[in-house]
């Protein structure tokens, strides 16, 4: 090789090594403000700084289409700040995507559920949280969304089936959770006067769990729509025996009808029995004393709610048991002071609160119909 040639070798090596510091110096600017873009993204995010977020997510999805992250991240801040309907569109977009890894997908059908979840859209929600059953059978994010949201749709046979996988995959039992959602399959058909169909799924509710006490209520009451009183009787007693402290729910009721069917001793027999079990139970001792002074037998009435009175001195249901007596002996002026204090510390007392979300209701209620959690009133 002559010295020409070598000079021109050199030259071209050098010239090579030029350009290729070139293109790396320009890719390496490229990526690291990209990445560094997509690190401040998150942190606008995690400050709740959403617009500054999503210009830069747009930036960055402008730059580089491939980055999928990005668009699941934009996605979920237009969800977060209420423009669902593009939220939806991103997700779903995303889905038909063919450079999506697994994980990546499970990701945004997740999204795709929780945005349609938000618009109300509960059915759609539920038929893509099925679909991610396809790509992982016990997913159990999806598994818990699904019996959730057929419990919203009210749809208790499949709210039944799914609670249990996930009880099943994290190893735990709920008898009475299970027991409560067949009550509510029952109830479908005591709304529609279908009564006796109720019951044979009211039974079944108590095979799950016979401590459950909501199957009994509405088997009594599913005979008293049929005006059987005596069968209706007959579960208010087995009621009031399985959940003595809830037994107050049918006391007008029990009382009603056997003053209707003049059984009095029956009823005292019912109070007394629950007081065996419950001997402090406020509204059963005021019931009874009720029932004493509606039979006219004043001093027995006045010695329960004067026990009651010392052993609960701020109790409001024995503070209107005492005024409601104070009026049947003429006392009004002492019922009327005893009344103004109940008026002055409470507005209402005739409501039970869900302890879970705060929902108000003026019946009885097993499973809240706001927040779907069970067993929260009547603590």
């Amino acid at each position: 090789m002559t010295t020409l040639q070598i000079i021109l070798v050199i030259v071209f090596i050098v010239i090579l090594i030029m350009v290729l510091g070139t293109v790396i110096g320009r890719r390496k600017t490229e990526i690291k403000p990209k990445s560094s873009l997509y690190t401040q993204a998150l942190n606008h995010i995690l400050q709740g700084e959403y617009d500054v977020a999503i210009k830069e997510l747009k930036s960055i999805i402008e730059k580089d289409t491939s980055h999928i992250d990005a668009y699941i991240k934009l996605g979920n801040i237009l969800r977060e700040t209420g423009k669902l309907k593009p939220a939806v569109k991103v997700h779903q977009t995303l889905l038909y995507r063919q450079d999506i890894n697994k994980l990546q997908k499970l990701e945004i059908m997740r999204n795709l559920v929780l945005d349609y979840v938000d618009l109300n859209e509960k059915g759609i929600a539920l038929s893509v949280a099925l679909n991610i059953l396809d790509e992982e059978k016990k997913n159990i994010w999806a598994l818990e969304k699904i019996w959730h949201l057929y419990r919203d749709l009210k749809k208790w046979n499949k709210a039944s089936e799914y609670m249990e996988k996930v009880f099943q995959i994290r190893k735990e039992h709920n008898k009475r959770a299970m027991s409560i959602y067949k009550v509510q399959e029952g109830l479908d058909k005591f709304e529609n006067k279908a009564y006796h169909d109720a019951r044979l799924i009211f039974r079944k509710a108590i095979r799950i769990d016979s401590r459950c006490e909501a199957s009994y209520y509405y088997i009594a009451e599913s005979y008293l729509r049929e005006k059987r009183d005596a069968d209706a009787v007959e579960w208010w007693e087995k009621f009031a025996e399985v959940a003595p402290k809830k037994a107050w729910l049918v006391f007008p009721q029990i009382q009603k009808v056997l003053f209707n069917y003049g059984n009095f001793g029956n009823i005292e027999d019912f109070y007394l029995k629950i007081l065996k079990n419950e001997p402090n139970d406020v509204r059963t001792i005021t019931a009874l004393a009720s029932f004493y002074e509606r039979k006219g037998d004043l001093s027995r009435a006045s010695n329960l709610i004067s026990d009651l009175i010392e052993t609960n001195p701020t109790s409001v249901i024995a503070k209107i048991a005492y005024s409601k007596l104070l009026i049947a002996l003429q006392r009004d002026r002492e019922a009327g002071d005893v009344l103004t204090d109940i008026v002055n510390r409470f507005d209402s007392i005739n409501e039970v609160r869900c302890s879970n979300c705060g929902h108000i209701a003026n019946e009885a209620l097993w499973i809240c119909p706001v927040c779907g959690t069970e067993d929260s009133f009547l603590d």
